[in-house]
C-alpha cells in the first residue's frame, strides 16, 4: 500500500452523491463538488409506494443515477490519475454502483462502507474511510514468508 496514493471517495445513496479526494492515506478529505458538475441528482417523482410498479420506476431511476455516477468516477480516475477508490453507500446502492463500475476501476476499490453517509461531516467520513480501508486488519495473519513459532519450537536435528 503506497502511503501517498491519491484516493477518490465516492459517497452516494441512489439519489445524491458526494465525491471527495484524499491526497495520501489517512490524510484530510477534500470535498470536490465541481467533479459532480455533469451528474444530476435523482429526484424521486415516482408514484407513491402503495401504487403498483412504483418500486420498479424508483429502482430504474436509482440504477441510472448510479450508472451515470460510475461513468463519472471512471473519467475522474483516468483524468486525475487516482490510484484508489473507496465506496460509501447503503447496501442496495453499493451493489448497483459496484455493478456499474468498469473492471479497471473496480480493481482500484480498496474498501467500502455499506451505510448512507451522504450528509456526514468530513470528520465522520475520514474515520469511515479509515475503517473501510483497513477493515481486513482483523483477518491479517502476519507476513507469510517469516518463520513462525514452529521454527523456534522445532526439536534439534529436525
Amino acid at each position: 500500500m503506497t502511503p501517498d496514493a491519491t484516493t477518490l471517495i465516492v459517497v452516494a445513496d441512489g439519489r445524491r452523491a458526494r465525491l471527495l479526494e484524499q491526497a495520501r492515506i489517512d490524510g484530510p478529505l477534500h470535498d470536490r463538488p465541481e467533479w459532480l458538475a455533469d451528474v444530476k441528482e435523482h429526484h424521486d417523482h415516482a408514484a407513491p409506494s402503495h401504487i403498483t410498479h412504483s418500486g420498479d420506476a424508483r429502482d430504474r431511476a436509482e440504477k441510472a443515477f448510479l450508472a451515470g455516477l460510475a461513468k463519472r468516477v471512471e473519467t475522474l480516475v483516468a483524468k486525475h490519475g487516482l490510484e484508489q477508490v473507496v465506496l460509501v453507500a447503503p447496501p442496495r446502492a453499493l451493489g448497483h454502483l459496484r455493478e456499474a463500475l468498469s473492471s479497471t476501476v473496480a480493481k482500484k476499490v480498496v474498501g467500502s462502507d455499506a451505510h448512507d453517509r451522504v450528509d456526514a461531516t468530513l470528520i465522520t467520513l475520514e474515520s469511515v474511510v479509515h475503517a473501510a480501508r483497513f477493515a481486513n486488519a482483523a483477518n491479517f495473519r502476519g507476513e507469510p514468508h517469516l518463520p513462525g513459532i514452529d521454527l523456534l519450537t522445532r526439536s534439534p536435528g529436525a
